[in-house]
C-alpha cells in the first residue's frame, strides 16, 4: 500500500536538468502536490526529498519508469 494516491513524473526542469517526481496523498483536485524526488536526466542520480519515497513501491515504480525513459532517450533533446 502506497502512502500516495497519485504520483507523476511529467515535469522536467531544464535549468536544473531534473525530472520532478510529484505526489498527492488524495485524489482531491484541490490538493497541492509535493515533490518527493528529483531524477537528474544526465547522471540518473536520484535526490529524495521525502524519505518514504525510498521504500514506497508506487514511488519506486515511477522512479524506475523515469530512469527507463532516460535510457530510451526521452530527454536527449534537453542534453
Amino acid at each position: 500500500m502506497s502512502k500516495w494516491a497519485e504520483i507523476r513524473n511529467d515535469y522536467c526542469d531544464e535549468e536544473e536538468e531534473k525530472v520532478y517526481i510529484d505526489a498527492w496523498k488524495t485524489c482531491n483536485d484541490n490538493e497541492e502536490g509535493k515533490v518527493i524526488a528529483k531524477v537528474d536526466y544526465k547522471t540518473k542520480e536520484i535526490q529524495y526529498l521525502n524519505e518514504a519515497a525510498k521504500t514506497d513501491d508506487y514511488a519506486q515504480e515511477v522512479i524506475i519508469e523515469t530512469l527507463n525513459r532516460i535510457d530510451n532517450g526521452d530527454y536527449e533533446e534537453r542534453r
